[in-house]
């Protein structure tokens, strides 16, 4: 009897231990696959973060450039306004 009972915990044994293996084994898998998505989701963040950045950049460049053109523009009158300025006083002198 007692040897009966011995086999019958060593089998037992037996199948946990198979068990625990599937087990460790699912849950590497599982692991992984999580490891695997979370890589993506991070690849995908930055590339979202790459192309906002590039946006930005280019709305930066041309408001730049919009100032940089109105700026121009107001110097320009400015200019032109002092040069009739100049005139009147000049006619106004003669």
């Amino acid at each position: 009897m007692r040897n009966l009972a011995i086999v019958g915990v060593a089998a037992l044994a037996l199948g946990l231990a198979a068990c625990s293996a599937e087990t460790e084994e699912k849950t590497e898998a599982a692991a992984e696959a999580a490891g695997d998505d979370i890589e993506a989701n991070v690849d995908t963040a930055g590339q979202a973060i790459d192309n906002t950045m590039d946006d930005v950049e280019a709305s930066v460049d041309k408001a730049a450039r919009d100032l940089d053109a109105e700026a121009e523009k107001a110097g320009d009158k400015i200019e032109q306004e002092w040069d009739e300025a100049e005139g009147e006083v000049s006619r106004k002198a003669d």
